[in-house]
């Protein structure tokens, strides 16, 4: 099993957790920890650390590269071995989404591979997308993105 902690600033967290839900229903291993306006870099460690279980692995997802919530979250996972706390950052509601379902379906290495992936192919922007008129017809069936989570039913 797989752990996956999202640490975001502000409400960021719990707030794409409730996204989720929406879409996904009540799941469970995830939890959000916010970093808060008055919370210290040190608080938001030892949230990070008491959420991570000592028997399973861990995906932290993160929203920022380089930023408090990813910088405490590396130094967290620095303190387990054999890469069994792997971070993640530039969270978005589409990599979430897949980790939530995948990660029952792939090794802990392919996971992080393919959410890696899931978070790139979720950027496009809709002139090109439009522009491309053979693959636009594939794409869009009765008003509804084809492909990804939107064809396994997850939306």
């Amino acid at each position: 099993m797989v752990q996956i902690i999202v640490v975001a600033h502000g409400n960021f967290a719990s707030g794409i957790l409730s996204s989720l839900k929406l879409i996904a229903g009540d799941l469970e291993n995830i939890l959000p920890i916010d970093f808060v306006d008055g919370m210290s870099a040190r608080e938001l460690g030892d949230h990070v650390a008491s959420a991570i279980p000592e028997d399973d692995k861990t995906l932290i997802l993160t929203d920022l590269l380089g930023v408090t919530p990813f910088k405490v979250s590396i130094e967290v996972a620095q303190q387990f071995p054999n890469d069994e706390v792997v971070v993640l950052s530039g969270l978005n509601l589409a990599m979430l989404l897949d980790a939530s379902f995948s990660h029952l379906n792939y090794d802990f290495e392919t996971l992080i591979e393919k959410l890696v992936q899931v978070g790139k192919d979720g950027i496009v922007d809709s002139v090109s997308l439009l522009n491309q008129k053979e693959e636009t017809a594939v794409l869009f069936q009765d008003g509804i993105l084809k492909g990804g989570i939107y064809e396994a039913g997850y939306c």
